[in-house]
């Protein structure tokens, strides 16, 4: 019990969690990494390692630059040497300080809760999506240019304004507004395993009350039938809804799921949709004269489906929010914060055979003149209180 409880105390401690998580993880999660060939170089769909890193700077700070830079060595040293293992750990942890660095003075505030906040929306669009991938693939392109990666070259032509550094500064995006908050809730999970209960039951709050089971799966049949028909690789025989058409059929079901389901739900499964869907690319992108336009303008809608779902379903998790409380509101009154003549009348629909019991206290009136309307509606409180416990029990 004593090593558990110094376990539980110290896990978040440079030589514990922030130490032990980047060297097992990183290999685990880059293998969602998905690079293709375009002409003689090779570009990059999806790119999650650098924004992994960022989460866990986020949950413990400068306490996790050790466990960084001990797993890039890891990871590269083998491949590249030291050198360039040595430049590529500074390529890393310069935008990662600087952005958790901004993102900590700009949103100084609750700047740790869950994803699907909307008024941290922008902050940590900047400083986590944007900040990051332009920081990461400027001084990539530095590099690359004086000659430090010189097993990295394929990835970046001579011309930095070219559509590859598009497709990948796309790609970085993309990363960016779907792995930070995938990676937060893996890690999140993994310090606080009953999380995994209030994500659940957080999930299930933000749901719309008039969605049915049925809505729910017709809505998971037509999302994964969508997902299929991406999935069947191409022939002469192929449809048009066997090509990149169908992708852009996702974007109004997925929407159609943010506007139902809320943030927690949909962001659970579009991640997921989204990381199938670029790792297969193949499948539906022909390799045809056009091929890098075509690559391009896929991996723009992949950034742009997931700006849209994220900002839709936070928006319409936000309205269910403010007509909940609005909703409750107008069933107090404004003076004591009691049930109204409103709430009365609602709770008299629901039980038709219910008695309506008036008490009058004529010492109150007094006590009232003599020390204030407070204490009227402090004893108001405290009655209602009293009589909401009893009631249940007899």
């Amino acid at each position: 019990m004593n090593t558990i409880a110094f376990l539980k105390q110290n896990k978040d401690r440079w030589w514990a969690l922030p130490l032990i998580l980047p060297v097992v993880l990183l290999p685990v999660l880059s293998a969602a990494n998905t690079l293709t060939q375009l002409g003689d170089g090779i570009v990059a769909l999806y790119y999650l390692p650098l924004f992994f890193l960022l989460t866990l700077m986020l949950f413990f700070g400068v306490g996790a630059i050790p466990g960084i830079v001990l797993s890039l060595f890891i990871r590269y040293y083998p491949q590249v040497g030291l050198f360039e293992t040595v430049a590529g750990i500074f390529h890393f942890i310069i935008p990662l300080v600087l952005s958790w660095g901004g993102y900590r003075v700009f949103a100084p505030r609750r700047n740790m809760t869950a994803y699907g906040d909307i008024r941290l929306m922008a902050q940590r669009i900047f400083w986590q999506v944007l900040c990051p991938a332009t920081l990461f693939l400027v001084l990539f392109q530095f590099a690359v240019y004086l000659g430090v990666y010189e097993s990295r070259q394929s990835l970046a032509g001579l011309n930095p304004l070219n559509i590859h550094t598009l497709i990948n500064y796309q790609a970085l995006l993309v990363s960016g507004l779907t792995g930070v908050p995938l990676s937060y809730l893996i890690i999140r999970l993994i310090r606080h395993p009953r999380y995994f209960r209030a994500l659940i039951s957080q999930s299930r709050a933000q749901i719309d009350k008039k969605v049915t089971f049925i809505e729910f799966l017709v809505w998971l049949i037509i999302l994964g039938g969508l997902l299929l028909l991406l999935l069947i690789p191409m022939n002469e025989n192929s449809s048009i809804f066997t090509t990149n058409y169908t992708l852009s059929l996702l974007m109004p079901v997925m929407l159609w799921g943010a506007m139902r389901f809320g943030y927690r739900l949909t962001s659970l499964i579009w991640t997921p949709v989204l990381l199938v869907s670029i790792h297969y690319f193949y499948r539906y992108i022909p390799v045809n004269q056009g091929y890098d336009i075509q690559l391009a303008i896929t991996s723009s809608s992949y950034l742009v489906f997931s700006f849209v779902v994220v900002y839709m379903s936070m928006l319409s998790t936000r309205q269910r929010a403010v007509n909940k409380r609005s909703r409750r509101l107008a069933l107090l009154d404004p003076v004591v914060h009691m049930p109204n003549l409103r709430a009365l009348l609602r709770d008299l629909a629901r039980n038709p055979w219910s008695a309506l019991c008036l008490l009058r206290i004529p010492e109150l009136e007094v006590l009232g003149r003599n020390y204030g309307v407070l204490l009227r509606i402090l004893y108001k409180q405290q009655l209602a209180q009293w009589v909401n416990g009893t009631l249940p029990a007899q």
